[in-house]
């Protein structure tokens, strides 16, 4: 018995469950003498938005309110809230509460601007152990510029105590790029621009890889009216988030307002940030499908967390959001005055790359074909929309040649195998001077997203290596509970080969119908099931299937793509099957009326004419014509030489194959048949023909009885109307 090894096992990176990554966060917060009360409000309202709407219950945030030492008992710095998780939503209302602490300093307390203090307290926050490996990231809120003239710490000459703290900057910004501690500088009013962009310009500047909004930078706005627009934005790039447009309204005392915002449908966490200014007004939220939403604890699959409720910024953080647009309800009891309302959604997907070769065992000198899709936590994203602004990237390196740079694309061409079909593909030729080991890198990298990065090690093939497979699975829709039918085509040129299958990055809810399969010399094909199980959520289920050998080297695989559809209701299948009847009606029903009619024309009598004759050649003595609409067959008797129409008794007369007319006499034999031109014997010695008005101008309507004079028969005697005849 062969024990194949698991993903684990044969060196494939074990992935946790998706989440977005964990920050370390201090917002430094000026309470100069020069700020306004009004400033000082804006001040705690932003720093209860990023202490609010932070997205991983793994982060931790610490609010620093700083203005400087000028005396004995003075601090340059106070830790309004020191270093704190915001896992529950106990955390984060007690961090919205301690931040109530700040305030305008007095010249008693150490009022001027000691941002050099600031600096140096955040820096020794972000240097406390971290077993999460977390982002530090470090906001600076300010109104104004370096002024530690008055501080004595900074030395004896006053006049160049702003220079001695300037260069203690210098020397924390080098810190902190070392420590890759990002600095995003928020200024207002009579704010230094260029100070704040050394700021930001010192400390760590790729927090995301290659995208230019997450590039650390200062901003300063007209007034403190604009620092939380501003401040959210500085979150949400500083931590590889997305941010949605903000929704502003007016909410008059006692009334009733309706905000509405968007989540897009690569997030797998968001928080909508709701500034209300005044803790009296509640607060409801109702998802894209307009049901209400609990603020804490789940529905369907998302998992809600409501925070800050008792005060002026309120926050509802989303573990797998519905995509959509969400609407926010503020509701303002009488005796509040009107003020503005925003409502802001800050989000991020927490996605992972999934990396496939068409050939996972390649020679020197062949082609090879990379596959990238991105998936989410619940399944695969194939929405062209929604990878839109994302870059997929891949390089492969090896023993024997240099790292070489594979272009992706998701254009229908090439390698890739669909356009818009969320699968990026690049082809790369592997050097001649491949010797051994073979390694693949792709990468998935955008706004608003966690950057990905999945490696995929192999080796080229050797001369031993003569086994070739090929994985094929097609797409499919299907119910939970069903299968997905598969097959693995062998190409062995050596003796019997025993091979397994395995699942890589596929929901638990999905199994296989073997795990091994027994390869014969030759060429073989076998057959296996991807199994769906009962209880598989509904989407897209992604991932990869491998056959390996004994060793666990892959030698063929293929992506995993289906589509779990919820069972169809009773009722539902019972319409389908309506609508499906009444279409093959509404196809069939003009064909069979064509056909009715076609039949009925072809039985139609009504064009013939019967003649009555003593001799065949002789002119008729009578005559009689089919009766008009009464159906496909008529009647007659011949009574005193005369043909003498009946209802129901008599000789009956109706068409036959061709141009033959069918009658049977009054005891309901058959007689011959008769066709134009060629009369038939009648008992009595008297013959009938037929003129048929179809066969006119052809040969066999020839001669046209109707053209000739009735005959005086030697057994008639003239009645009244005979001369109609």
């Amino acid at each position: 018995m062969v024990l194949f090894p698991t993903a684990a096992q044969a060196g494939l990176p074990r992935r946790a469950p998706s989440d977005v990554k964990p920050v370390r966060v201090v917002i430094l917060v000026d309470e100069s003498g020069s700020l306004s009360g009004q400033d000082v409000a804006r001040e705690r309202a932003a720093a209860q938005l990023i202490a609010l709407s932070e997205l991983s219950p793994q982060s931790q945030v610490s609010v620093v309110g700083f203005g400087s030492s000028n005396g004995p008992g003075q601090s340059a710095v106070d830790i309004v809230c020191p270093l704190t998780g915001v896992e529950t939503a106990q955390d984060r209302e007690s961090l919205s509460r301690c931040v109530e602490r700040l305030h305008r300093r007095g010249t008693d307390e150490g009022n001027d601007t000691d941002h050099a203090a600031a600096l140096e307290q955040a820096l020794d926050i972000m240097n406390k152990p971290d077993d999460q490996q977390r982002a530090k990231i470090v906001f600076l809120l300010t109104d104004g510029v370096l002024d530690v003239r008055n501080s004595p710490q900074y030395g004896a000459d006053a006049q160049a105590r702003n220079r001695n703290a300037q260069a203690q900057i210098g020397s924390g910004l080098k810190d902190a790029e070392r420590a890759r501690v990002q600095i995003w500088p928020l200024g207002f009013g009579s704010a230094d621009k260029t100070s704040l962009d050394a700021f930001a310009a010192g400390g760590w500047r790729q927090p995301c890889g290659g995208q230019e909004s997450a590039t650390p930078r200062a901003r300063v706005v007209a007034n403190s009216a604009d620092v939380e627009r501003s401040l959210l934005e500085a979150f949400a790039y500083a931590r590889c988030a997305g941010i949605e447009e903000s929704v502003t309204d007016s909410l008059d005392a006692g009334a009733t307002v309706d905000l509405h915002v968007n989540i897009p449908i690569i997030a797998t966490d968001g928080s909508i940030v709701v500034v209300k200014r005044d803790r009296r007004i509640q607060v409801t939220y109702f998802d894209p499908a307009g049901a209400q939403v609990p603020k804490q604890g789940e529905q369907n699959d998302s998992t809600f967390q409501a925070a800050g409720e008792s005060g002026p910024v309120e926050s509802l953080r989303i573990r797998n959001p519905l995509p959509g647009k969400w609407r926010i309800q503020l509701k303002s009891p009488p005796g509040v005055e009107r003020q503005d309302v925003s409502a802001t959604v800050v989000w991020q997907g927490a996605l992972r790359a999934s990396i496939s070769l068409s050939n996972p065992r390649p020679r020197p000198g062949e082609q090879v074909a990379v596959r990238l899709r991105l998936q989410t936590r619940t399944g695969t994203i194939t929405d062209p929309a929604a990878l839109e602004g994302l870059r997929f990237t891949a390089r492969m390196s090896g023993e024997g040649f240099q790292e070489l740079p594979i272009n992706l694309s998701d254009t229908g061409d090439g390698a890739d195998r669909g356009e818009g079909d969320g699968e990026f593909s690049g082809q790369v030729a592997i050097p001649a001077s491949a010797t051994g080991a073979l390694s693949f890198l792709g990468r998935v990298t955008g706004p608003g997203v966690a950057g990905d990065e999945r490696p995929y090690a192999t080796r080229v093939a050797g001369p031993a290596d003569r086994l070739r497979a090929q994985v094929q699975l097609d797409a499919a829709t299907v119910e939970p509970g069903a299968e997905v039918s598969g097959a693995v085509r062998v190409t062995n040129d050596a003796g019997p080969a025993q091979l397994g299958l395995r699942l890589v990055d596929v929901p638990g809810t999905v199994s296989l119908s073997a795990q091994q399969l027994q390869a014969p010399a030759g060429a073989s094909e076998h057959a296996f099931a991807l199994r769906v199980g009962a209880g598989a959520p509904e989407g897209r289920i992604g991932g990869v299937v491998q056959v390996v050998d004994a060793t666990g080297q892959v030698v063929a695989e293929e992506f995993v793509d289906v589509d779990v559809r919820p069972p169809t209701p009773l009722w539902q299948r019972l319409l389908q099957a309506l609508l499906i009847l009444l279409a093959i009606v509404a196809v069939a029903l003009p064909f069979l009326l064509v056909r009715r009619r076609a039949r009925r024309r072809a039985a139609d009598p009504s064009e013939l004419t019967l003649h009555l004759f003593d001799q065949p050649g002789e002119p008729y003595i009578s005559r009689l014509q089919a009766p008009l609409g009464e159906g496909p067959e008529f009647t007659f008797e011949v009574s005193g030489g005369r043909l003498v129409r009946t209802y129901g008794t008599g000789y009956t007369v109706r068409r036959g194959a061709g141009q033959a007319v069918l009658v049977r006499d009054p005891s309901g034999q058959e007689l011959d048949p008769l066709l134009p031109g060629r009369p038939i014997a009648l008992p009595g010695g008297l013959y009938l023909g037929v003129d048929d008005g179809r066969a006119r101008g052809s040969a066999a309507g020839q001669p046209a009885y109707g053209g000739r004079e009735p005959h005086q028969s030697r057994t008639h005697r003239p009645m009244p109307g005979d001369d109609l005849l």
